[in-house]
């Protein structure tokens, strides 16, 4: 949200904020990817899931290659060897299953900001419609919803 309030048009998955983000700002100025929340669950029940992400997709196979290789540390190759482990046999948040959908909206990104006027009409919404985001209205919503107390104002 702090990145929306100084005009970040967000990149994400439908979860958490992300989910009010997106009805804020409207689909045409977010950047959504990965599986939908109907999508998660199955996917999971799969033990196989993250196996079946790697082999599907060449790009994630080099990258985490490239990890394995200790390409992005080279002074100590095995610095992330645990961050591939858990990848390839623990991948709870389903990262491989959204690897290519987030390099399908990276790349959305990137023309989206070689249209300058594009860009500065989505970080100007982004920066417009934070104020939903305010401190003030979660406090309220709060006092309202969950405490159940009046506002002395």
């Amino acid at each position: 949200m702090k990145f929306m309030m100084n005009g970040a048009p967000t990149i994400g998955t439908l979860d958490g904020a992300n989910v009010e983000i997106l009805q804020e700002v409207g689909a045409e100025n977010f950047f959504l990817f990965g599986l939908t929340a109907e999508e998660v669950g199955p996917r999971r029940a799969n033990p196989d899931h993250a196996r079946d992400a790697i082999a599907a997709s060449q790009s994630l196979q080099d990258v985490l290659q490239m990890i394995a290789e200790g390409r992005f540390n080279p002074e100590e190759p095995g610095r992330y060897h645990q961050l591939v482990h858990r990848v390839w046999h623990h991948d709870y948040f389903l990262v491989a299953s959204d690897f290519d959908a987030y390099r399908e909206a990276q790349a959305e990104v990137d023309r989206a900001y070689a249209d300058r006027d594009r860009w500065v009409k989505m970080a100007a919404l982004n920066t417009a419609r934070s104020g939903f985001f305010s401190s003030d209205r979660t406090i309220k919503g709060y006092m309202a919803d969950i405490w159940e107390l009046p506002s002395a104002l």
